[in-house]
């Protein structure tokens, strides 16, 4: 499905991950970390250097366990933008990933840092208007600069490889969900 939200591809690489058995944390609480960079697979590397882009931080793993909803935030500080990263789902097939816009006069009711140290705006649903939700697959590139959040409401666990993908004249920049229509357009399904 593609929307102003998010958008599946289809990439001529396996993974991007050398080995899987990384992301693998269990617990019954969501979990946010990174993955070392030497566990990213030299074909997704080459693959995005062909692109003119290179990685903002190394790949950030989210945990979400069975029948559990993640609050709705946005990644990064307080301040809505437009930043679109390359999701790769894992498990929690029919999980829905789902998107906000924040209703006038409201404002997030708190700035904290994630379990990996990333910045992380928390929102109240009575101060969001529900705009959008899809599934999130094998990639997915999705719009994470508003307040989203994710229900896994099926009897698996599930886990995201986020990659956060920036032009390489501007690395630390990421790219807004236009640019990576327009970048990845031919992978696009």
């Amino acid at each position: 499905m593609n929307s102003d939200y998010a958008f599946d591809l289809q990439l001529p690489f396996k993974s991007p991950l050398t080995d899987m058995s990384v992301i693998h944390r269990d617990g019954s609480e969501p979990d946010i970390f990174f993955i070392d960079h030497k566990d990213v697979s030299e074909e997704y590397l080459n693959w995005i250097d062909e692109q003119g882009l290179v990685m903002t931080y190394p790949p950030l793993i989210f945990y979400t366990p069975v029948k559990h909803q993640i609050g709705i935030h946005i990644d990064g500080p307080g301040e809505l933008i437009d930043r679109a990263c390359m999701n790769w789902c894992v498990q929690g097939v029919g999980s829905l990933m789902h998107w906000y816009d924040v209703k006038d006069g409201r404002s997030p009711f708190e700035e904290t840092n994630t379990q990996a140290g990333t910045p992380y705006t928390q929102y109240h649903p009575k101060d969001l208007n529900h705009l959008h939700s899809q599934t999130v697959k094998w990639p997915t590139v999705v719009q994470t600069g508003i307040p989203h959040n994710v229900t896994n409401s099926v009897w698996e666990p599930r886990w995201v490889i986020s990659c956060d993908l920036s032009f390489k004249d501007r690395p630390n920049d990421g790219l807004t969900i236009n640019e990576a229509k327009e970048l990845f357009s031919k992978w696009t399904v």
